[in-house]
Formats: C-alpha cells, structure tokens, sequence
C-alpha cells in the first residue's frame, strides 16, 4: 500500500454582492447559493473551512435571513468555520486614502467581533489586488493574514511547487503573513471529476515538506448561475468533494489558514497585482487586444510556462485612467472624503458609514458585464456620495457654498459647482464646458449618470448590429455642428460628421460669480469648424445660470467669426439617465404623448417638454425660450457578455436640441435653454 503524507488543504470561500444590486438578487444569491452550501458544509462537521462576508452582505442578511446569520454563528462556535475580514464595504484599497483605508478594514473587523464573538486574523481582499504597502493597511487594522492568487507569487520569481506554505509579507516594520491559493484548483473543485482530483492530490502528497494547498473561491459558484447549480447541487459535485474530503481525512486534512501562522516562513516580496484574468482588462482597449494576442501565442509554446509566469497585464488603477466615469467617481468620493476631515472629529462618526458604502470597488472598474457599466452601481455610488455630502452640509453649510470653483480631480484645471435647495451641478470647462454632474437633491439622484459607449473587449467575436463605440463622453450641453441632413439614426450608430472642435475641448472661463438672477457661469472657446480642407473660425459662448428658485438658464451665443457664410446644424446635446427603460414610473411627456425614455424618435415643434420619475419624486421641467425648436432622442446601449451569451445594458439617454443656421460672416445666433427640478 502507498503510504500518502499529509495534504492541509485551506478552503476558503468569498460571499457578497455589491451595494447597490438590487434587493431580489441578495434574496437570490442566499436562496441560491448561501443557503444551500451552508446547509451541504454543516452535514460534514469534521470539515473546516474559511468564509468571508461582506459587510454589506451581513448587513442584509442581518435584516432579512436570521437563519443565515444564526447557522454562521453556530458553526463558527463549533469551531468548523472561521471568519475573515477585510474591508468592509469590499473596496480595493488603492483606489482609498489610507485613512479610509482603516475605516473599512477595522469596520468588519469590529462587527464580525460583535456580532459573532470571533475576532478575525485574516483579511479577504478583493479581486487579489495586491500593492506591497497594503501589509501596513492590513497589520494596523488588527489582520495577521491574508490570500492572493499564485500568480502573484510566481510574478515574484517562485515555482509552482514553491508556494506550499505560508511566507511573510513586510513594508518598513510591519509584517504579515500571505498564503497563496491555487488559481487552477480553485476554477476546477467541485467541478472536476472526483477521480481527477484525487489523482492531483496523490501528486502533491509525494513532494517534499509541508504541503498547504489553498483554494479560494466566490460563493456564486455554489449555485447562484444555472449550470453551476445543476451541477453543483442536482448532480452532486459538491456533496462528492465533501464526502472525498470526509473519506481521505487521514491525509488530507482541511484546516484554517491561522493555524499556520505561528511558524518561521520565509519572506516574500510581491509585485504589484491582481488576478491574472482580469490583467488584460485594466489596459487601454488597442493595448488589451495585443496582451491578448501576445499572451495566445505565447501558450502556443512548448516552453510556454518560462515566460506566461512573467507576463503582466496593466495596474489596476489603470481602470481609472481608462474609464473617465470611474475616474469621475472615484475623485468625487476623495472630495468628499476630504470634506468629513474639516470637520470636528465629534461630528464625523455618523457620516462616515455613507461615504464608505461608495467605496464597494465593484463601481471603479470592468470587464465583461456590469461593475462601472451597471448604471445601478453607479447611481448606489452617486447616491451614497450625495447623501453624505447633505449630512456634511447639516453640520456645516460653509463647505458648500452656492458657488465654488476647485480642481476636485486633480486634472490641473478647475471645475464649477452650482449649488440651490433642490440642484447641485458641476461644470467642467476642460470637457466641452459641459455638464458633468447634475444632482436631484431631495433623493440624492445624478442624472447624468451615463456612460460612453468605450471600445471592449470579448472573448468571441461581437454581434455587428449590437456594438456601437463613442468617441466622446455623455454629459449634457455638449455642442455638435453638423450637416443639415444629419438624422437621429446617425446619432444613434455614431456615423455622423463632426466639423466643429467644440464637443470634447476646453473652454475658457470668462466669468464666475454672483449676478443679479443667480449664480453665473461664463464659458468660452474660440474654436473651427472644418471641411472642405479649409478651418473655419467660430466661437461658441454659453453662460449657465442657476437661480434661487432652482431655474437652470444656459444661454448660448454662437458667431461666425470668418469671411463666408456658413450654413449648418447646430444640436446641444443633452445626455441623461433614469436608469430604466422598463418602468412604468419612468417616461418623458412630449407634445401631449408619454413616450419612453428607451425609444428613437423625432419630434418637430417642441418647445417644452418633462421627464418624469415618480421612483425618485422627480419631474425635469424643459423649456426651449427660442423654440419651437426639433429634437431627435434616442438610448444608449453597451454590450454585456456572460457565460457565452451577450446582452444589452442601458446607460442613458440623449436629446439633440436642433437649431439650423445660416450664419454671414460676424453674425451671431442666440439658443436660450430653462431647465427646472419639480419635487414632486
């Protein structure tokens, strides 16, 4: 008989779904996944696992699955689970100051300890992202360790059969201890045949000194998808690796990852980092295509593994630099980060929690489905930064002034925020002078929460009719001159000729201050159209008013600058979302019709016209002072790809204001817009 030696295997699972999802799919993931692994887990007593809950995910399990949270309590008190940490809200720390940093982390640490009596010593991370001074985030929050990808480790320089143990992780003096989990195992268990996978623990058995192999998985592989649950649960994967476990427990023995870190292990020094599929997706597009192609070819290789070991996709903050909504983001959630710190550190204790929600890193980044392109996500994260920003105001109204200039991105160019009782705005001279950022106040609702169409990815190839990319971002008040026989189909598949250079470039602030009305806002660019291989000189003006009644007034003043006349479209675009082109509640009232906020169509004549909300008690008042004027409306899809199937996920939509003109040289044209918030 073969004599096996001792495997440890260290089973780790990760639970959570991020804030803003809605409530029917938490109800789904527990009736789907959490529940029914439990339930599997706990008819094995002799078994020990890890498992990690987000905060956000106990939260609702604490309000609406008492039987989730009292099973996890007991098992934990029976000594077959233990608990990890980690940030509370699941962020990825480098998109966090550091002092947020240790809010989240000591938030979970602090409520696992509470509510069920365990004090954790390791800390989840997500997406195994991964900055070497992360060891002090960690070793000051109270973790002793935590898990990453082995191909962080074998960025480091270390074989496969290397990471077999634990190895301690320092930055200056501080240090903890890091397991590395089987990226290949954690794909394939429970999914492989039993028979496969016991061939590969009979190998592992036969090396030399202690053999840990960890295994770290997401809980929506215990049956939150259809085809892992038939799997998983109708044919029995898992109660087979269970019982496997159950039945080889003289040489594989499932321990916890803490029970390893009192030893003398070596040290490491991991590069910068995340999980490995993911690499390609923080690189601009072009670059992301070539990494792919790189990388294929190089597996085609007979000494592949020499070189695959090494090759690095980009940082992860590179998302930020790729994806300006998620940059958007992220920077307005530092500002006002920032803001909380004014104040009395008496007055920030029950503001913070709302700010931390924000920072759930699902919002900052993409790959094939959903993160910053469900609109959802997004308008939690708005929602949470806007509700903080009004607890701040509570406590201290001179943070937020009517009207306030400041570089808040840190592009080296200032932005302009327009603040009233029921609206607050950012303008962005750098970008068009458009609207970035356009606020319902009383249900902390951004209704310019949309997205360009960005260039992706996919593993096959596209369907043609459903991908259509953007070369410009969805703000509104964005200027466009075009032929006059331009059509919303042109807008729509993004085929339309641009000749002006306004859309996209800067203008320059001539004003900013208080007037009479309001507050004003003045912007200007001296600018060209261009065609027939000639530039034409053009300047486009608009002053944007925000008055105390919560009255937006833009008033455009364009002149033709050059010595021919020139005859053209101009269309003001406005990009906004509602979130939803199915809801009953949410529509748009147009020359007497109810039309959705998902249709195509053209309208003649329009002078006024309202977009109605009723989920977020919210009627948009518009009002062409010129008009009537035409306008074309049309939606904004990206494509989604999941589990070989794609799919379509609204981001917003856009009016096109049209204003034909024929201009002689020095003439001008005026365009007066009123935009109005109803509370209703």
């Amino acid at each position: 008989m073969v004599h096996l030696k001792q495997v440890n295997v260290l089973w780790v699972v990760h639970f959570h779904q991020p804030v803003g999802v809605f409530p029917e799919t938490y109800k789904k993931f527990t009736q789907k996944a959490t529940l029914p692994f439990l339930f599997s887990v706990k008819n094995h007593p002799q078994i020990k696992l890890s498992l990690h809950f987000s905060g956000n995910y106990l939260l609702y399990l604490q309000k609406e699955s008492k039987e989730v949270v009292d099973l996890l309590r007991k098992m934990v008190e029976q000594g077959q689970i233990e608990l990890l940490g980690g940030g509370f809200y699941e962020p990825i720390l480098c998109f966090l100051s550091h002092d947020d940093s240790l809010l989240q982390l000591k938030k979970l640490h602090r409520f696992l300890s509470d509510n069920f009596g365990f004090s954790p010593k390791g800390a989840w991370l997500a997406e195994s992202v991964w900055e070497p001074y992360f060891v002090e985030l960690l070793a000051q929050s109270g973790y002793q360790y935590t898990l990453l990808e082995d191909s962080l480790f074998e960025n480091a320089g270390l074989a496969p059969a290397e990471i077999r143990h634990p190895f301690l992780a320092q930055f200056n003096r501080h240090s903890i201890y890091v397991f590395g989990y089987h990226s290949l195992f954690s794909k394939e268990i429970p999914f492989k045949e039993i028979k496969d996978i016991h061939s590969s623990f009979v190998q592992i058995s036969h090396r030399e000194g202690t053999q840990l192999v960890c295994i770290a998985q997401s809980g929506e592989l215990y049956g939150f998808w259809p085809d892992t649950r038939e799997q998983v649960y109708h044919r029995h994967r898992l109660e087979d690796w269970l019982r496997y476990l159950d039945e080889n427990s003289s040489w594989i023995q499932t321990r916890f990852p803490s029970e390893f870190i009192d030893g003398y292990w070596p040290i490491v020094s991991l590069p910068s980092g995340g999980r490995k599929d993911l690499q390609p997706f923080c690189l601009p597009h072009r670059a992301a295509l070539d990494f792919v192609s790189a990388q294929n070819d190089l597996k085609l290789r007979f000494d592949a593994d020499r070189f695959l070991k090494y090759f690095k996709g980009g940082n992860w903050l590179a998302f930020l630099s790729k994806y300006p909504e998620a940059n958007y983001i992220h920077k307005r959630m530092l500002q006002v980060s920032e803001k909380i710190r004014s104040l009395p550190g008496n007055l920030r204790e029950d503001i913070y929690d709302s700010l931390l929600a924000s920072q759930g890193h699902t919002v900052y980044w993409h790959a094939y489905k959903d993160g910053l392109f469900g609109n959802y996500i997004r308008d939690s994260a708005f929602y949470h930064i806007l509700s903080t920003e009004k607890k701040i105001m509570e406590k201290s109204a001179q943070l937020f002034p009517p009207i306030e200039q400041e570089d808040f991105d840190a592009d080296k160019h200032p932005e302009v925020f327009l603040r009233s009782p029921l609206c607050s705005l950012c303008i962005k001279p750098l970008y068009g002078g458009s609207i970035t950022e356009w606020n319902f106040l009383p249900t902390a609702y951004n209704l310019t929460n949309t997205l360009r169409r960005h260039p992706s990815y996919f593993p096959e190839p596209i369907p043609p009719e459903m991908y259509v990319e953007d070369w410009h971002q969805r703000t509104a008040f964005l200027d466009h001159f075009v032929p006059l026989s331009t059509s919303p189909y042109d807008f729509v598949g993004g085929s339309f000729v641009e000749y002006g250079d306004f859309v996209n470039q800067p203008y320059e602030i001539i004003h900013v201050g208080e007037i009479e009305k309001g507050h004003s806002v003045v912007l200007e660019r001296k600018g060209g159209l261009y065609f027939t291989n000639n530039r034409f000189s053009f300047t486009t003006r608009k002053e944007y008013l925000l008055t105390p009644g919560d009255e937006l007034h833009v008033h455009y003043t364009i002149t033709n600058e050059d010595n021919i006349p020139i005859e053209l479209l101009f269309c003001c675009e406005i990009n906004y979302s509602i979130l939803s082109v199915d809801s009953s509640d949410r529509y748009i009232l147009i020359n007497g019709k109810k039309l959705n906020p998902g249709m195509i169509f053209e309208e003649q004549k329009v002078r006024e016209w309202t977009i109605v909300d009723k989920t977020r008690q919210l009627e948009w008042e518009w009002y062409i002072a010129d008009g009537p004027l035409d306008i074309y409306h049309f939606p904004l899809y990206t494509v989604s790809y999941e589990r070989g199937l794609f799919g379509k996920d609204y981001q917003g939509s856009t009016f096109e204001i049209l204003k034909p003109f024929h201009l002689y040289p020095k003439e001008r044209m005026e365009l007066k817009i009123i935009s109005k918030f109803v509370n209703s």
